[in-house]
């Protein structure tokens, strides 16, 4: 996207996308831009073609029949069909035939309906993302929808940052009271952060569930971004450490960051585990095949209904909606992408993302341009595509080789993209643009 398109201070969403013909689903990174979804009246359009194509056929016999009995001139040119004229024996017979045609023809919608499984959708604004539901299959009712989207809107209502909406949200609360008390929460919440202080280990803090303070100094989310002072950033770095925060376990979970100066982000976290709740909902009530698309974090449930893998587009660096690096063939995993291209501003002509590096208090600057997480997890893979963009390419890899049953696609400055070897045979890179190389 040219530069000239973002202004210092102001974010710009990124235009929304066209899926290229084949390709089901788009991960990408991103919390402000909405997601291109696949539009609900595709399916109208497949159903009324076949409505069409037959009735075309049975108007085109119906013209036959009554071409019997019209002038001479008809039949020289039967595509006059406004010269036709009608003789008494010809309608009695277009009478008569009716019923069966249209016998005929609802034979050929039903088979037409049953030979593709329905596709529905439906998409909502949550987690600061448009969020979509898209499923293809026989006898699912639309109602299956809002019990996965009230879960979703359920977990942003205790772990949202967004003042703006929310008054007191958990982990809200925990930032405001940092340096008093501990402040209880939910099982959801205790979830997140458990998780999200594990990963910081992990991950030798390169994930860090602390990283509020930089996020505020820098302005990201709230329209006034800038680039803050060296002495500005050296002197909050030391509340962005994980390893500080306290969990209090009794009859019920509290959290406590001993600091005022501290603060809790799990923008990094939160959406994998609400896609993660969300699927959950969905295979309980008997969903097999569907794609879930948070603003960009995708899961798929099953495969296409014809036992063929979903076909994923992984998002091009250049923030390029119909651009990609490659496709994934997927089925029952998520698939979860970070990069540069999403948020960023312009200052002196040098561009700044929101993707921080903990142990600098800048954006990260590890040679890696896009980081795709592929695995069971989507708050995993969320964690992972984070993490490994702030680590860089070798140290990336190696953390993924340590984990059995999940994979990577890092695409660098220099225009390679790495690959594991778990994913080799489903990913396929269009063109030339970029060497693949298997890890």
């Amino acid at each position: 996207m040219p530069s000239d398109t973002r202004r210092r201070g102001r974010l710009v969403a990124a235009p929304t996308a066209v899926f290229p013909q084949g390709v089901e689903g788009f991960s990408r990174a991103g919390l402000l831009c909405f997601s291109p979804g696949i539009s609900p009246r595709d399916h109208d359009r497949h159903r009324n073609r076949c409505v069409v194509s037959y009735a075309g056929r049975i108007h085109r016999l119906l013209r036959v029949l009554s071409l019997r009995g019209g002038t001479q001139d008809s039949l020289r040119d039967p595509g006059r069909v406004h010269d036709v004229t009608f003789r008494t024996h010809s309608r009695r017979a277009a009478v008569l035939v009716f019923p069966v045609l249209l016998l005929s023809l609802l034979l050929l919608l039903a088979g037409c309906r049953s030979a593709s499984p329905e596709r529905i959708s439906d998409t909502r604004f949550l987690l600061g993302t448009a969020v979509t539901i898209t499923i293809h299959q026989h006898g699912i009712s639309r109602n299956v929808f809002q019990p996965a989207f009230d879960r979703t809107e359920e977990i942003q209502n205790l772990m949202s940052l967004n003042e703006a909406e929310y008054d007191d949200t958990e982990v809200l609360r925990i930032n405001r009271r940092a340096g008093l008390e501990p402040v209880a929460v939910s099982e959801d919440t205790l979830k997140v952060i458990r998780e999200g202080l594990r990963y910081g280990e992990l991950t030798g803090g390169a994930f860090d569930i602390t990283v509020a303070p930089l996020i505020r100094l820098w302005g990201f989310g709230t329209g006034e971004e800038r680039v803050p002072a060296a002495e500005e950033i050296e002197a909050v770095l030391p509340a962005v450490d994980y390893s500080r925060v306290e969990i209090h376990a009794g009859t019920g979970s509290a959290v406590y960051l001993p600091s005022p100066e501290m603060g809790i982000d799990v923008g990094g976290i939160a959406k994998g585990y609400a896609a993660d709740e969300a699927a959950r909902v969905l295979r309980e009530a008997g969903v097999r095949n569907a794609i879930l698309d948070f603003g960009g974090d995708i899961v798929t449930i099953g495969g296409r209904p014809d036992g063929s893998p979903w076909r994923i587009g992984i998002q091009h660096p250049s923030g390029e909606r119909n651009r990609f690096v490659g496709i994934l063939s997927s089925r029952d995993e998520s698939v979860v992408s970070s990069g540069a291209y999403e948020r960023f501003f312009h200052e002196d002509g040098v561009r700044y993302h929101h993707i921080f590096d903990p142990s600098t208090g800048y954006p990260s600057d590890s040679g890696l341009t896009s980081v795709t997480a592929i695995g069971a997890d989507a708050m995993k893979t969320d964690v992972l595509s984070t993490a490994i963009f702030v680590m860089g390419l070798e140290a990336g890899l190696a953390l993924l080789d340590s984990l059995p049953g999940y994979e990577g696609i890092l695409a660098t400055e220099d225009m390679r993209v790495f690959v594991t070897a778990g994913i080799a045979d489903r990913f396929e890179v269009p063109g030339d643009e970029y060497e693949l190389v298997i890890h």
